[in-house]
């Protein structure tokens, strides 16, 4: 393995984590509040953000040859090999997307159980909450974040059972012009 690839994959998986961030935290957290209100330049701003942040993505997931030549990353290492042993592209790559997976599942896991839990007493209890759980957990069931947290821990769980079909897609470009 070559340095060059060492940081392709790394470009590649950065922007799989960032696209899974925004997908599931940016973009339902911006909508909501811009389109609370309606207004022209606060709606145009957000869709502008948004599309300048998937093209981006888009770049550092297509173009991550001409990003590593553009910034000049393989050059002046004294090998231009990485010596990993057994230890290819691929199998870096699936690392990555379990390490991306298992990061999703284990930050939104503790706010779902705290969600789950408002949720449950609130519909246990007739009079709500106490004051005691008022004071420790929260008095509102947030539905919005709940759902999002939900969701990220699913995409979490795909990703670490299903990282070899994510590693064939996003190698799927390279395979062919090498």
């Amino acid at each position: 393995m070559t340095k060059r690839d060492l940081f392709r994959v790394l470009i590649k998986v950065f922007a799989l984590y960032s696209i899974i961030l925004t997908v599931f935290s940016w973009i339902p957290s911006n909508f909501i509040y811009t389109f609370y209100k309606l207004e022209l330049i606060p709606v145009l701003a957000t869709l502008g953000f948004t599309a300048l942040a998937f093209l981006i993505y888009y770049i550092l997931i297509k173009k991550t040859d001409q990003i590593i030549d553009f910034i000049k990353l393989d050059k002046g290492f004294d090998n231009p090999d990485l010596e990993l042993g057994n230890l290819g592209t691929d199998k870096i790559l699936m690392l990555g997307i379990i390490l991306v997976g298992g990061l999703l599942f284990i930050t939104n896991l503790a706010d779902f159980i705290q969600y789950s839990f408002l949720a449950f007493t609130k519909e246990v209890q007739k009079g709500g909450l106490n004051n005691i759980l008022n004071n420790s957990f929260g008095t509102t069931t947030d539905y919005f974040n709940w759902t999002f947290s939900g969701i990220n821990i699913l995409i979490g769980y795909l990703l670490l059972t299903n990282y070899d079909i994510v590693v064939k897609w996003l190698n799927r470009k390279e395979k062919n012009v090498g």
